[in-house]
Parts: C-alpha cells; structure tokens; sequence
C-alpha cells in the first residue's frame, strides 16, 4: 500500500503528534508499505525550502519549511506544495492508496489540503490528535459555511473524548447513523514489548519500602502538574513514611513546582528531575510502583500506558483519554475529581496486596494499544477512505 501522511507537525518537533506519526510511519514502513511523510516541520532550526530525503529509519520526508518568526511549522503555501507532491508522485507511477492527515487544534497545512484532495479523488482519512474544547463551535460554524463535515473523507480520533466532539459536528450534517459510521477511534501504538521492564520489588530496593510513586509529563496548566503535587502532599500527610513520588518532564511551570515542593516541605518525599530520555524514564519504572495521570484533558496519554506496560498500576482522572484504555480496580483507580486522587494514593498504600494485584495484571496483559493491533485498525480505516472515496 502507497501512503501519504501530512502533519504540520513532524520530527524533530518533541510532543504526542510528531512522536506519533513518525511512529506510525516507521511501522507501516517495516510492515512492507510504501511510506512518504510532508511536513512544514524544517529538518534543523532555522533551516528552510524543500526537500525530500529518509529519515534514520528509511521513511521518506518531504518538507515544506519556510522563514516564519518564532519558529512555527507553518508555510504560507504548503496546500499547493502538498498538491503538487502528490501530483509528481502519481506522474511517477506512484499515486497514493490513501492520504493520512494529521490535525491538532490549529493545523493549516492540514485543514487547507483537505478539500482539494478530497476534490481530486484521493482516499483521505483525518485523525484528530487533541480535545477540541470550545473549538467545537468554531469548528461547527465552519461546517456551516463549508459543509466540511459532509465531504467524502473518513474521519477519526485518538480517543471517545476527542472523537465525541466530531462526532456531534458530522452528525449534524450526515446524521448519527452516519457519523458512527464516518468517525472511528484510532488509538496511538505502544512498543509494549520495549516497555516490558525486569523489576525491582519494594522489599528489594535499597532506598527504602515505600510505595514509589512516579509521573512523567509537561510542567504546563493543562497537565495540571500543581494540583497533582497537592494530591501527592495531602496523600503523604495522611500515609507518613509510606510514599515517595518522582516527577519527571520540563515546562513553563517546572521552576513554581520546584518552589511549591520547597515552601511545603516535602523536598525529602518528592523528587522533580527535569526531562528524562526513554532509557531514562525505563530505569525509574523499574524501581515504581505507581504512575499518576492528574490531566482531565489529555487526548491519549501515552506516558501512562507506557507505564501501564511497564508494569505500574496507574491511578488517572476519569475524564480523560488516558482512562479509556483502563479497568477500575483491575489495572488503575479512576478517580473523578483531586481528592479523590489522594484517597486513591493513600488506598494503595494501605492495600499492598491490590497494588501488587494491579502490577502483576499490567505486567502480563495484552494492551489495544499494542502495535500489530493499531495497524490493523488503521488499515481497515484505510479501506474504508478509499470505500468514500470511490
């Protein structure tokens, strides 16, 4: 199969969107598919024009870059570079099965490609990739004057939370029926097996026998890093000398964080390391217990289902994408609002043997989110692009 995937956001751009495509790419590649990524995304900092070249790992990336200031992954005609890509790549004998387009909230390259290439016949399937939030109006408004919603693409979504919203959109226009049928979910993939970890046991670990409790996340307000450190606080008040917690990532809010622990005490208790590598992160899971997910808004959360593949009990807001993917009291506590976040920290504290009951599960379960089984998803998405488009 001939795929195109188009993401105004690509390597070396570090978040969920960029890391995902390319990763999905890569598969798709060592599955025997024939691969092309175009990006606005430039190759290095500053860099700027076209070109087209493998990656590390043998995916061709086609990219767009243009001079904008601050940085941004933008170019002012990236519809017409994308169209015209595609068009060399069909004179060459090699036209597209299907056009993979990747959106978050605000994507042009992605939103402005969309119409042409359903015009001139392409398979297209778009996933969204973030919470819509109040967007869901503006994006409705837009199907208002466009009719977007009824094109013929194939439609689909990281998680219920972010497909519920689109959803609603098409269904509107087409019908719920339809929009069933139009919108599925696509789950992001997980290298479980890379993230199945040796471990390190409580009774085994020179540091001591507490209940090591971990978090790897952007220090930003969506991922609500503050009000999860005053769970972890009220948790260690009422559980002295059975808790610890480690806090891994960077972001605007990880100087306040720092403050917050110091001017509350608890700098013997919680540990904040800064940004931590994939090995990095492997070498904290080993000697963990629990992940904690305190985002409401986190479209996927791929940080805690790598954790849950690691092993680790995960304890996550019930609203989010992340919770989704989880069993309450199987392999997580879902909790509803921060308080309950500490009762459920404190429970597993007090209830060594549901904690080891989670982390056996998690360490043998088959996860949705293993790769053979997303490929497969994402294929039979694929089929049904061409299905519309045809």
């Amino acid at each position: 199969m001939r795929i195109v995937h188009v993401s105004d956001s690509y390597l070396p751009l570090l978040g969920g969107i960029e890391t995902q495509v390319a990763r999905l790419a890569h598969r798709q590649a060592e599955a025997g598919h024939d691969v092309e990524v175009i990006t606005t995304t430039p190759a290095r900092p500053g860099s700027h024009g076209i070109s087209t070249a493998p990656d590390e790992d043998g995916v061709v990336v086609h990219r767009v870059a243009a001079r904008v200031p601050g940085g941004y992954p933008v170019h002012p005609r990236s519809t017409r570079h994308v169209l015209t890509r595609l068009r060399a790549l069909e004179a060459d004998g090699r036209r597209p099965d299907v056009v993979h387009l990747h959106m978050g909230v605000l994507a042009p390259t992605v939103e402005l490609a969309l119409r042409p290439l359903a015009r001139a016949g392409f398979p297209v399937l778009l996933t969204v990739h973030s919470v819509w939030g109040g967007w869901e109006r503006a994006f409705a408004a837009l199907d208002r004057v466009t009719g977007w919603a009824a094109w013929p693409v194939q439609w689909s979504a990281v998680s219920e939370l972010t497909a519920a919203p689109l959803r609603r959109v098409v269904g509107r226009r087409l019908g719920a029926d339809a929009a069933a049928e139009r919108v599925s979910v696509l789950g992001n993939g997980i290298d479980v097996d890379a993230w199945r970890l040796p471990r390190v046991e409580r009774g085994d670990r020179a540091e001591g026998r507490e209940v090591h409790v971990v978090s790897a996340t952007r220090f930003a307000p969506r991922k609500r890093v503050l009000p999860m450190l005053a769970a972890v606080a009220a948790a260690v008040e009422r559980a002295p000398g059975r808790l610890v917690a480690t806090v891994g990532g960077d972001g605007p809010q990880l100087d306040e964080a720092r403050r917050w622990v110091r001017e509350h005490g608890l700098t013997d208790v919680v540990r904040l390391v800064g940004r931590l590598s994939p090995t990095e992160l492997k070498r904290l899971y080993v000697r963990s217990d629990v992940f904690v997910a305190p985002a409401v808004q986190d479209a996927f959360g791929i940080a805690a289902l790598e954790a849950q593949a690691a092993g680790l009990a995960v304890v996550s807001r019930s609203q989010s994408g992340v919770a989704e993917r989880l069993v309450d009291g199987r392999d997580a506590l879902l909790v509803d609002d921060d308080d309950a976040l500490a009762d459920a920290l404190v429970r597993l504290a007090d209830e060594p043997a549901l904690l080891d009951a989670m982390i056996a599960h998690n360490r043998s379960a088959e996860l949705a989110t293993s790769w053979p089984r997303v490929l497969a998803d994402v294929e039979a998405a694929y089929r049904r692009a061409a299905a519309i488009a045809r």
